[in-house]
């Protein structure tokens, strides 16, 4: 799920996803049977998964994959204080870059908002996925209805966000996923130094607690503004694809101020984008 966001990425800056390839890093454990490894059986069917998968997104997106590097000697041995030898063997990881032809660097789009007055738009459906997600992990959980990917909608909402983008209908644009809309609101804002106003009464969802809007980490979604001439154009490219309409909504403003605002069936919070930027900030220290 985290990979296929390189291709939402590469989308988001006005790379067109139908030109887009891929490679692939595969990191595993051992997955031939011995006595010293028992679980092998399993090792290989998450291998066998991890493939299948490329496969099908591959395909799904038209990415072909032009190069990759295997490592399945994911394993070491630790010693306990009885001088036996255990085998620790490493999670399977799947990696996936995305490289892409930028056109021209002029319509490069950005992630920082522009302007007062823009209006503020979500692509996508935000679903009850916050299975492994950051707000979990924050709270002590791991949770269960992790992100499911649905290659053909997102495939059809990149497609359309980016001619959108071809027509300059887009002013800024930023994918949503880990922390979900609640980080991509946040990172939006202070990064163009501007405030929102937000009605999450607005999201396309199938949820409607506010904890679940702000922190679901669905797939395939983007933050974008657009400039209120645009309205029109932008929403009539998303609903009338080439392939299928897009789900999509305007769920506030950029304001001319230094503050976030986000309501629902109440008012949720007011944060100043400085204490947001210094909490961002805070784990890299120094070094930004």
């Amino acid at each position: 799920r985290q990979n296929l966001n390189n291709l939402k990425d590469i989308v988001k800056r006005y790379f067109d996803v139908k030109k887009a390839v891929a490679v692939d890093i595969i990191e595993c454990p051992v997955p031939e049977y011995f006595e010293n490894n028992p679980d092998a059986e399993y090792k290989m069917a998450q291998l066998v998964r991890a493939n299948k998968a490329l496969k099908d997104y591959t395909i799904a997106f038209e990415a072909p994959l032009v190069s990759g590097k295997d490592s399945m000697s994911m394993d070491g041995t630790e010693v306990d204080d009885q001088g036996r030898k255990h085998r620790i063997s490493a999670p399977p990881t799947l990696q996936m870059t995305a490289v892409g032809k930028l056109e021209s660097i002029d319509k490069a789009v950005t992630m920082d908002v522009k302007s007062p007055g823009h209006l503020v738009f979500i692509i996508g459906e935000t679903g009850d996925e916050l299975g492994g997600s950051e707000y979990y992990e924050m709270k002590g959980h791991v949770g269960r209805n992790v992100p499911k990917v649905d290659a053909e909608k997102n495939r059809t909402a990149y497609r359309a966000l980016h001619e959108a983008m071809k027509e300059n209908l887009v002013a800024s644009a930023r994918g949503c996923y880990k922390g979900g809309l609640a980080l991509a609101l946040s990172q939006s804002a202070f990064a163009g130094g501007y405030g929102m106003d937000i009605d999450l009464k607005s999201v396309p969802a199938t949820v409607s607690r506010n904890n679940r809007l702000l922190f679901s980490e669905s797939s395939g979604r983007l933050l974008v503004t657009v400039d209120p001439r645009h309205k029109n154009m932008f929403e009539e490219i998303m609903r009338y694809s080439q392939e299928d309409s897009v789900a999509h909504s305007k769920i506030g403003y950029v304001v001319d101020n230094r503050q976030l605002k986000i309501h629902g069936d109440r008012k949720l919070l007011s944060l100043p984008l400085s204490l947001m930027k210094q909490t961002w900030k805070a784990p890299f220290g120094v070094m930004i």
